[in-house]
């Protein structure tokens, strides 16, 4: 476009016409203006090339990052391979596992509440028809008021302990 205006302004002095003040002045503008909205265009389609440019690298490193998440997966599956194969291969490993495994257990077991205020009854009796959590025992509150004397006014049946059977 600007190659026009000058061309306009060329071909003007190839006639041999000279332009008169206003004339030179209003070519003058038009060649300013489209200077002008060429820039303008060249700037908008730069932002677009760059716009497009980052997008293309963020996309790229969102499939690096993928590539290293499998890979690290990988590996993870790997050493738990190796990991089990040398469990299963080696007595002394093996055994240290165990060990190890048994002594997990131990730590992730519940603590005993407190027993402190409470009678511990053994929750392995016959003809039980009470629903318990999973562990061995229960504790009972005790009332606040004192057992009454002279034999046993319960209205509930009192069974004898039983000792847990060899399984």
């Amino acid at each position: 476009a600007v190659v026009s205006t000058q061309s306009t302004g060329a071909e003007l002095v190839v006639d041999n016409i000279t332009p008169i003040r206003s004339d030179r002045d209003a070519l003058q503008e038009v060649q300013q203006i489209i200077a002008a909205k060429s820039e303008a265009v060249k700037r908008h389609q730069l932002e677009i090339l760059e716009g497009e440019q980052s997008a293309e690298e963020e996309e790229e490193q969102a499939c690096y990052q993928q590539i290293r998440s499998n890979f690290k997966q990988w590996e993870q599956q790997n050493a738990s391979r190796i990991n089990f194969i040398s469990k299963t291969s080696d007595y002394e490993t093996l055994q240290m596992f165990k060990q190890r495994q048994s002594t997990l257990a131990e730590k992730s077991r519940q603590d005993p509440p407190s027993s402190a205020g409470t009678v511990e009854h053994n929750t392995l009796l016959r003809m039980l028809t009470t629903t318990v959590h999973s562990g061995r025992h229960i504790n009972i509150p005790l009332s606040e008021t004192p057992p009454p004397t002279g034999g046993n006014t319960s209205p509930h049946k009192i069974l004898p302990a039983i000792s847990p059977r060899s399984r």
